[in-house]
Order: structure tokens, then C-alpha cells, then sequence
């Protein structure tokens, strides 16, 4: 099997954000991605995180059963394995009218898990899952690439 972190980092909460994945082979880190965004939150971080990470497995030509992504946020999770088919049934929505909050990723989600079907479980942040922490640690670093940037530029 092949074992995918992902995260998403956001300081403040809405502010800049860091998201990451990292992907292992046979226990062994054989790649990982992350960058961020000057004004984001950290759902969506976690989010982009996720896209992330089912694109790259796209592209790698894994094939679909073979990898496990693992995320530390029950939003995500949830998402993608539960209530996505009940939001697309309803165009996207949340009841009769009001819009669903960052509908454009859960689209884009959905249809990424539809392209690369696997699991995504949820994993305890923080708990010294070593995936989990390296995704901790590069989502940071996305999110300190972004300030340095717009320090940078000030």
C-alpha cells in the first residue's frame, strides 16, 4: 500500500496558510508537496492539501485501491467519504438556498476522488503519527514561505 499525509496549517484562522501531502512507499518517503496562500483559512488549506495529494496520485499512476490518504481533519474526511454525494445531490448547497461553504474545492474534490477512487481515513493530529507530523511540519513551511513572501514585498 502506499501511505499519503496530508495537512493544512492557517495562522490566524482566517489568515495565510500552508497546506502539504507526503506520500510512502514500503514505509519510505518518496515525495512530498506543499505551498500555501497569503489569505486562506485552514479548512481550506486542509482541503487543498487533499486535491493535492488525489491529483498527484493521478499523475504518478497509482493504481486506484493502492494508496490509503490519511488527514487529520474530520471535515475533509467526512467530506469526501460521506456528505459530497448528499451536497451534489443538491447542487452543491446547503438546504433550499444557501450556498455551501468552498463548494468550488468540494467539486473539485469529488470529482479528483472520482478519477482516483481510494481510501481517506482520519488520522489524530498530533499524536506522533510520523506521516502526520512531516505533513504538519511542510504544511508550516508553505505557510512560512507565504510570509516571507509578503514581508518580503512590504
Amino acid at each position: 500500500m502506499i501511505h499519503i499525509y496530508t495537512d493544512g496549517a492557517c495562522e490566524p484562522n482566517p489568515g495565510a496558510g500552508g497546506w502539504s501531502f507526503v506520500v510512502y512507499e514500503d514505509g519510505l518517503e518518496v515525495t512530498n508537496r506543499n505551498g500555501g496562500d497569503v489569505q486562506s483559512t485552514n479548512n481550506i488549506m486542509e482541503m487543498t492539501g487533499l486535491l493535492a495529494a488525489l491529483e498527484y496520485c493521478v499523475r504518478a499512476g497509482f493504481e486506484p485501491g493502492s494508496v490509503i490518504i490519511h488527514c487529520d481533519s474530520q471535515y475533509c474526511v467526512k467530506g469526501v467519504n460521506v456528505w459530497r454525494h448528499g451536497w451534489a445531490k443538491k447542487d452543491w448547497r446547503r438546504g433550499e438556498t444557501k450556498e455551501l461553504a468552498n463548494a468550488g474545492l468540494w467539486k473539485a474534490i469529488a470529482a479528483a476522488h472520482d478519477a482516483f477512487p481510494c481510501r481517506v481515513e482520519w488520522v489524530r493530529g498530533h499524536s506522533g503519527v510520523p506521516g502526520n507530523e512531516r505533513a504538519d511540519r511542510l504544511a508550516a513551511k508553505g505557510l512560512a514561505y507565504v510570509l516571507g513572501c509578503v514581508e518580503d514585498a512590504a
